[in-house]
């Protein structure tokens, strides 16, 4: 039997996202509504890299507990089909402007901090129009 059957379906939920995650690129933003850098009173830094991190941590600490909830993957890394995250509506609870580290979770709500400051998603209200983040990447890309 291949580990790839061994694994639970919660596990392969888990290796997509990370998989996804990681095919998604750090030097550019992948759809708009993203920010790539901002003035800082140290200089300019990224800030898209730093969300893509945000999603690694995410799936490394939190992954199997949110499959385990039910959380789906349009749900933590959505966007909307066609307008990318300028589309809130389809836009999953770790594709945001800024990075924000997860801080709580259960099956209903994700609550995320940045520099003190709380935001609780509380799930997609047009999951339908939303796509994983990296599929709409790929489908953007001029091959």
């Amino acid at each position: 039997m291949s580990a790839a059957l061994a694994l639970s379906v919660e596990q392969r939920l888990v290796a997509s996202w990370r998989a996804g995650v990681m095919s998604l690129p750090d030097e550019q933003i992948p759809c708009a509504g993203m920010i790539w850098k901002e003035a800082g009173p140290r200089g300019r830094f990224g800030v898209w890299a730093g969300v893509r991190t945000m999603m690694f941590r995410f799936v490394e600490h939190w992954g199997d507990e949110a499959a385990a909830l039910g959380w789906s993957t349009e749900s933590l890394f959505g966007v909307h089909r066609l307008a990318g995250a300028l589309r809130a509506d389809s836009v999953g609870a770790l594709v945001t402007i800024y990075p924000r580290k997860v801080v709580a979770m259960d099956e209903r709500t994700i609550t995320l901090e940045r520099n003190g400051s709380r935001q609780v998603f509380r799930g997609l209200s047009n999951p339908v129009e939303s796509i994983p983040i990296w599929e709409f990447w790929r489908s953007t890309r001029k091959v």
